[in-house]
């Protein structure tokens, strides 16, 4: 029964989020804060997990994805309501506060409670109905075109230079985020301009997506300027911007930072990173047992496997918090990524990553390996 309880935890994220809404004052710090510390607190209480789910009823454990699309729609609702009502916060201090809370709620449910369920469900589908849900779901985290250049651009291309999910080595969290969200975009129209032209349309014919995309966002915050005038546009403008140029592009960036592919080889095992423990797991509906899904996107999520070789890091959401402060991560994740590229990189990877590993001023620990074979081996 655990398996199938536990994809309800994004559920479960998303209500204390309404709960805080409708609470108000600074309760609307629930949404983001509970969902924190309750990440935290499980990762320390059940740590890693490598076991594979056993599921006889698909249908059932697919129930708290679809049952996510009502409760996101909710969320946002209780966000506009509240905008409206006002905060109860009288002092500036506190309601700027409030303000803070509120945009932080919506932004991390609507990007780290909403990303992972839109990615299994309705991104990787061979049912174009269902891509729908991608376009508007991706309202909420303010790119609905997102799901164009991650179907087809980075499960062609992760691990290489033509991909603009993998952050090079060195690169900072803030710099991948602020290219990743400027770069979906002018990569999303271009795909969908070259879509359309098959059938001789324009890219901004109502077929498109890209209209759509404009529509979708607009209306959404023309809705919370009708409900809460120019604070509730402002505050949900805020939080798309805060998703689609921090959180969002962050599961990219923790899982895909500083790995080396050749180009046009297939995916191994140590070209991912996973963060493979119990709570990361089930918050993020299995995304972070990311190494299965590349070889297949289409494998059900509950099917995923995590890797049987050491390419993982701790909790997704420590690694989050550590990636906040780049000089940080950079020290963090730099022996993750040494142990990959020493225990596993084929020679052309190794070449790749010394260069890399130049660019980035990092110590070249290939060479430090031959030098210390050699000591060995003179001893």
């Amino acid at each position: 029964m655990s398996d199938y309880l536990r994809y309800y935890l994004p559920n479960a994220m998303v209500v204390a989020g309404i709960a805080g809404f409708l609470l108000g004052g600074q309760w609307v710090w629930l949404g983001f804060a509970g969902a924190i510390v309750i990440m935290i607190v499980g990762e320390l209480l059940f740590g890693y997990e490598q076991a594979v789910r056993t599921i006889r009823h698909p249908r059932l454990i697919r129930v708290p994805l679809y049952l996510h699309v009502p409760l996101m729609f909710g969320l946002f609702a209780a966000f506009a309501w509240r905008a409206g009502q006002g905060f109860g916060e009288s002092g500036t201090a506190s309601l700027v506060a409030a303000y803070a809370g509120a945009v932080l709620s919506a932004s991390f449910l609507g990007a780290f409670a909403n990303l992972p369920i839109i990615h299994e469900e309705f991104m990787h589908t061979r049912r174009p109905r269902l891509k729908i849900l991608s376009l508007i779901m991706g309202t909420f985290w303010g790119n609905p075109l997102a799901w164009l250049p991650h179907v087809f651009v980075h499960h062609l291309h992760a691990g290489t230079a033509k991909d603009l999910d993998t952050p090079y080595r060195g690169q900072s969290l803030y710099h991948f985020t602020w290219r990743w969200g400027i770069g979906t975009f002018q990569e999303g129209y271009r795909l969908e301009k070259d879509r359309m032209a098959q059938s001789g349309r324009s890219a901004w014919s109502w077929r498109s997506q890209v209209p759509w995309t404009i529509v979708l966002l607009a209306g959404l915050i023309a809705a919370f300027y009708a409900v809460g005038g120019w604070v509730g546009a402002g505050l949900v403008t805020a939080s798309l911007l805060l998703g689609n140029f921090l959180i969002v592009p962050a599961f990219s960036y923790l899982q895909h930072y500083g790995t080396i592919r050749v180009p046009g080889e297939p995916y191994r095992p140590h070209h991912i990173i996973e963060h493979r423990t119990f709570f990361s797991r089930a918050a993020t509906v299995e995304i972070v047992t990311h190494t299965n899904h590349h070889v297949n996107p289409y494998v059900p999520f509950y099917e995923l496997e995590p890797s049987d070789i050491d390419n993982k890091m701790p909790s997704s959401i420590l690694c989050f918090l550590i990636s906040l402060v780049p000089p940080l991560w950079t020290w963090y994740a730099r022996p993750y990524l040494r142990n990959i590229d020493l225990a596993y990189a084929s020679p052309e990877e190794r070449a790749l990553a010394r260069e890399a590993n130049r660019k980035a001023g990092w110590p070249d620990w290939f060479a430090e390996q031959v030098v210390a074979e050699r000591a060995l081996s003179g001893a």
